[in-house]
């Protein structure tokens, strides 16, 4: 009777150790998921945003295009981007050929979704489906 114990205290105990060990042998199943994670990581850790850049000048639209951009880009990172800008201290002075004028107090100002910002270019954070309005207007 004493070895049968024996014998079971054994086999339980053979039993609770296998049971713990991990598998160090991958599936192909998770061989595979682990190649795609790979593959695509490079992708998934930025995503493509896109948002609207419309030009007008004293109000009439000159062009308006569909531009896209990673999260947290700024606008002016954008704007170097998708158009010949020309900046100074982080503020726009002149777009596709289009400058401001500070003798005639002709300037670039933009608005983000029809509201006046009061930020530099540089210092605006793009979001998704923002609509930037910049005019070149006297004051």
């Amino acid at each position: 009777m004493k070895k049968l114990f024996v014998v079971f205290v054994m086999l339980g105990g053979l039993l609770v150790t296998s049971g713990c060990q991990r598998n160090t042998s991958p599936s192909s199943e998770n061989n595979q998921n682990v190649q795609s994670v790979e593959s695509t990581e490079g992708s998934v850790d930025q995503k493509q945003l896109t948002a609207t850049i419309v030009l007008t000048n004293q109000g009439e639209e000159v062009t308006s295009k569909e531009v896209t951009f990673q999260e947290n880009e700024s606008l002016l990172k954008v704007m170097k981007e998708n158009f010949t800008i020309e900046e100074k201290d982080g503020f726009i002075t002149s777009i596709d050929g289009m400058s401001q004028d500070q003798k005639n107090n002709v300037f670039w100002v933009y608005t983000v979704n029809d509201e006046m910002s009061d930020k530099a270019a540089q210092d605006l954070l793009l979001k998704k489906d923002d609509t930037i309005t910049f005019n070149l207007q006297a004051f």
